[in-house]
């Protein structure tokens, strides 16, 4: 399922089964970077047509295309004026995505504070678009990740994870081996001083889109039912023992020992909305993106018209890696697991990065 407000990940498991780990390796990052080469994808613009053309059907390749196929044929004219604007100045072409938050603080997704191999992988699919377009076009493009610490502040989030994430995101640009000259990073903690007021007007539009909620807009409340849905395993729960969390998770348990966390997830993520929303609201109406990066095309994983979806990991994965943990199968294949459903893989492979700050595994591969 995508939905244009939100990515919509896989359900949580309905219990908890830990990793059952049999070994460890400590590797560096030439050597993890060797593993990650499994899951890159062969990703090329079609022939024919005008460069424009060319570099528009890299985003309707069956390892890039996200959400609904239609987006772009049905605002083709757009995506040519958006992305000639740069080919006419001879420019690379700037894009911009937000991602790299934070782990999710839910013991049932994950257990790391920095990025994982999962984030290296999401980059490597970045690049990748990045390296067809460079095919094409020369000038190339250049990709910004609007680094979302910020988005820590409507969730309730520990800053000293969202710093400890930050901190090791170094770390896995040189895993991933991207270039970081095309795969840069900005942090939008800056919108803070850079939109005039930000606080009071953050406020604002809180209670704003809460008031047309309260009044039963159908956009608001549409927007509402499937975000308040999705980002209800985003709630940070991190001092809950993962068995109970997964029952309070499931509605089908009636134990009255589950009604205080199922009471604090609903209102936490009730709160979480209008800040979410609000925030996103206030960097698109202030021109906040166009001054940072002026034309730049955004890049998402909630597929919507006015922006051109990226598959983040691969087509089978439907977990963002912040949500969960990068695990190698057997065949060669990477995917995406939530932590509570590790024990089903069976023994693992415990891999860490040599000299990682962060203690627990950078991934895992599944024991032969």
């Amino acid at each position: 399922m995508t939905s244009p407000y939100i990515y919509v990940n896989a359900a949580l498991p309905r219990r908890f089964e830990a990793p059952v780990i049999a070994s460890r390796t400590d590797l560096d990052a030439a050597a993890l970077n060797r593993l990650l080469l499994s899951n890159d994808a062969p990703i090329t613009a079609q022939p024919g047509g005008t460069i424009a053309e060319r570099i528009l059907s890299i985003f309707e390749h069956p390892e890039v295309l996200f959400g609904d196929p239609t987006f772009i044929p049905a605002h083709r004219a757009a995506w040519l004026d958006r992305l000639n604007y740069f080919i006419g100045r001879d420019e690379p072409i700037q894009f911009v995505s937000m991602a790299f938050p934070y782990k999710v603080p839910n013991p049932l997704k994950n257990e790391r504070a920095a990025p994982d191999l999962g984030e290296a992988l999401m980059l490597r699919r970045f690049q990748a678009v990045l390296d067809a377009i460079a095919a094409v076009y020369p000038p190339g493009g250049v990709l910004t990740i609007l680094e979302e610490g910020i988005l820590g502040r409507c969730q309730g989030v520990d800053p000293r994870r969202i710093a400890a994430y930050r901190a090791g995101i170094a770390n896995v640009v040189e895993v991933s081996g991207v270039d970081p000259e095309r795969v840069t990073f900005h942090s939008l903690d800056d919108m803070v001083t850079e939109i005039p007021n930000f606080e009071a007007r953050w406020i604002h539009e809180q209670e704003r889109l809460r008031e047309l909620w309260q009044q039963g807009d159908s956009a608001i409340r549409a927007a509402y039912d499937t975000t308040t849905a999705a980002s209800r395993t985003s709630v940070p729960t991190l001092d809950y023992d993962p068995h109970v969390l997964a029952a309070a998770y499931d509605r089908e348990q009636t134990d009255s020992a589950l009604r205080y966390p199922r009471d604090f997830i609903d209102k936490v993520a009730h709160r979480q909305f209008f800040a979410y929303r609000a925030l996103l609201a206030l960097r698109d109406s202030t021109g906040y993106l166009h001054d940072l990066r002026p034309y730049a095309l955004k890049l998402t994983v909630s597929p919507k018209p006015e922006n051109l979806a990226v598959l983040p990991v691969n087509t089978w994965s439907r977990i963002l890696p912040y949500h969960g943990i990068p695990v190698l199968d057997r065949d060669g294949r990477w995917a995406i697991v939530y932590r509570a459903a590790m024990g089903q893989l069976g023994p693992v492979e415990a891999l860490h990065l040599a000299g990682d700050s962060d203690p627990a595994p950078i991934g895992y591969r599944v024991s032969a």
